[in-house]
């Protein structure tokens, strides 16, 4: 389970990078690439209550279609988290190679 959980993982890592080759602006890389890798990479509770994990946007698609409804909020708080966090480690990344 944990392997597939880290091939999942750096697919959608490189997947991200390729996405953000796709403009030229950096600021706008790091924001597609930030994007993207919190929407695939951040596991939440799939259900309340269980112990179950799921990536977010999968999450998002049953509480819009299919679940019941048990609350938006609790799937935006941790994503807004991973994004700010993946968005400043990868400014940090890019200036750091930037520099040298």
């Amino acid at each position: 389970m944990i392997l597939t959980w880290f091939l999942y993982a750096g697919l959608s890592i490189f997947i991200g990078f390729l996405l953000s080759m796709l403009v030229k602006n950096k600021f706008l890389q790091i924001f597609l690439f930030s994007l993207y890798v919190s929407l695939t990479i951040t596991p939440w509770f799939k259900i309340p209550g269980e112990s179950f994990f799921a990536p977010i946007f999968t999450i998002f698609f049953l509480e819009s279609t299919i679940l019941e409804k048990n609350g938006l909020e609790r799937i935006l708080r941790p994503l807004f988290i991973s994004f700010i966090f993946t968005y400043l480690v990868s400014f940090i990344f890019w200036k750091k190679i930037t520099r040298n």
